[in-house]
């Protein structure tokens, strides 16, 4: 117990995030049970704002993987945002086109994301906290849209839980933080999704106006934007309302409206793919080609799991658990707890459904939930963030749990001070909890992470080499004393030194070549150099970097 309320680990002014996050939310508490809802929610928003900045503040260094490569991207994307490039110039041939670690032309993710990290860029500058603050801003905005669509749904209350969970989700803190395999463009691809259904329902809600249905059209373009055609869920939902609710009656579905909006969609996500198939083909037909196959073949041995592991995982997404370690592992054990949180889940989707009143909205919840469990479970490539671009579904279903205490508290206690009293340290607990603070430090604090304080060691030498190294340099030798990982990439090099790098050394005619093109040659001296490179008075030979840690 008393490691739940254990917040040490991070520098004061870190954790005055955590403080002003957790005021803020337990002041909008207040609100809510006064039905000041509007006050309540602003709070709420506030609070989540101040969380979600302090996930950003967390790492003062770039993940492994993806965040070095997104940010690298994006820092590229600052001058050339029609050209995605990992490396800012390419003075030799590319170790291979077709590898995106290694990749120039840079396609391996739809562009969006990395306009709006680069955007930050320009107007804040260069740093670990303005690559996530897209992030950070989608995330809180993700809390009214949250509580919309709960109230949407259902009534009020349902929409202030719903929100409550989205402001206290720790998976999306970890998305909004970089780390892991899953950051800033799984943030993008929730929000727009979840924007878009948004979308949808105020059209529904509106008496189907034609606005609603083109801004559902654009969000649902940018959500292709960001992570490809899953994008479209929201057709999906849209299509099985209007069969559950006006069954063949074509006349009433309003059609035109529906494929006005998908053309909307199409006019947003269309010109980038034929852009690039005329820019740079080759690359774009192997991205393609990889994107299609995805659904039947492992690229990447590493995100291939059983058929069950999203359901293995679906507790650890949405409440945690402090001793999930490596979610990514074969097998996972259904301890007590485990299957405890998977049966408050699955009971408050029940809820959920049940509560839901009319079939046109129980009908679309079910398929579209079903659809994307089972369509990601089907396909071979497995990452946990996969369904999380329904978590509004799963917000929803933690709320109603809420909705179902505040109901036996307000039965049993009548009197509202006596039940405020109970209910307010109740949902602080809950809110707490889901929170899974335990977790979050183990996987960010230098108490728990051997090789978190080599990482900032690695970020200190960077911005050295950058005060040192002339203009159009290129610096060789970029690599860990022990190799770390196959593709020694060297992005995080690049992103803080503004040189272009190597892991490798170059032969001797590679090496008078670069010269004769007008650069700079640098070599790190901290693994082995050739003689023809240390005997070479143009080459600078820096020593005293030593890479700790670099994939």
């Amino acid at each position: 117990m008393a490691e739940f309320f254990d917040f040490s680990g991070f520098s004061a002014a870190k954790n005055m995030w955590l403080v002003f996050g957790f005021s803020l939310a337990a002041v909008s508490f207040i609100f809510y049970y006064l039905k000041k809802d509007r006050l309540a929610l602003l709070l709420l928003t506030l609070g989540g704002l101040c969380l979600y900045i302090f996930g950003a503040l967390t790492d003062p260094f770039l993940h492994f993987w993806d965040e070095r490569f997104h940010a690298l991207v994006a820092k590229n994307c600052m001058e050339t945002p029609m050209m995605p490039r990992l490396y800012p110039e390419l003075p030799m041939r590319e170790f291979d086109p077709n590898v995106w670690p290694h990749a120039y032309i840079w396609l391996h993710k739809q562009p969006l994301f990395t306009w709006q990290i680069a955007l930050c860029f320009k107007l804040f500058g260069v740093s670990e906290f303005t690559l996530r603050l897209p992030s950070v801003i989608m995330s809180t905005l993700m809390i009214p849209l949250c509580y919309r669509i709960g109230k949407l749904f259902v009534d009020r209350r349902l929409g202030f839980y719903t929100a409550l969970s989205a402001a206290f989700s720790w998976f999306l803190l970890d998305l909004v933080s970089g780390h892991g395999v899953s950051d800033h463009n799984n943030v993008c691809f929730v929000f727009y999704v979840t924007a878009s259904v948004w979308s949808w329902m105020e059209y529904v809600r509106s008496g189907r106006k034609w606005g609603w249905a083109v801004a559902t059209g654009v969000l649902s373009g940018c959500a292709i934007l960001t992570k490809w055609l899953t994008g479209l869920l929201v057709y999906l939902v849209w299509g099985v309302y209007l069969l559950a609710k006006y069954r063949f009656h074509l006349k009433e579905w309003k059609i035109l409206q529906f494929v006005a909006a998908l053309a909307v969609t199409v006019t947003v996500a269309l010109p980038w793919q034929i852009f690039t198939m005329k820019a740079y083909p080759k690359v774009a037909r192997v991205e393609m080609h990889n994107n299609a196959i995805h659904f039947s073949t492992v690229i990447e041995k590493e995100h291939g799991q059983e058929g069950n592991f999203y359901l293995e995982t679906l507790p650890f997404i949405y409440i945690g658990d402090k001793d999930y370690d490596e979610i990514s592992s074969k097998v996972i054990d259904y301890t007590p707890l485990r299957i405890f949180h998977i049966l408050i889940l699955l009971a408050g989707f029940g809820l959920l459904v049940w509560r839901a009143g009319k079939w046109e909205k129980r009908i679309p919840l079910l398929v579209t939930v079903l659809f994307v469990y089972l369509f990601f479970s089907i396909a071979a490539m497995k990452l946990p963030a996969y369904p999380f671009c329904i978590c509004a579904a799963g917000f929803m279903s933690l709320g109603m749990v809420c909705c179902c205490l505040e109901e036996f508290i307000q039965k049993f206690l009548k009197n509202r001070g006596v039940a405020f009293a109970v209910w307010f340290p109740m949902m602080a607990l809950v809110a707490l909890y889901q929170f899974n603070f335990t977790w979050y430090k183990q996987h960010h604090t230098s108490r728990y992470v051997w090789w978190r304080s080599a990482m900032i060691e690695n970020v200190r030498d960077y911005k050295n080499l950058q005060k040192i190294l002339p203009e159009k340099t290129i610096l060789f030798n970029v690599r860990a004393i022990e190799d770390w990982g196959v593709y020694c990439t060297t992005t995080e090099a690049m992103f803080y030194s503004g040189a272009v790098c190597y892991s490798y050394t170059p032969d001797q005619e590679q090496l008078q070549m670069l010269k004769s093109q007008g650069y700079h040659i640098a070599v790190l001296t901290h693994l082995p150099v050739p003689d023809y490179m240390m005997e070479d008075d143009e080459v600078m030979k820096i020593d005293g970097v030593k890479i700790l840690y670099d994939l």
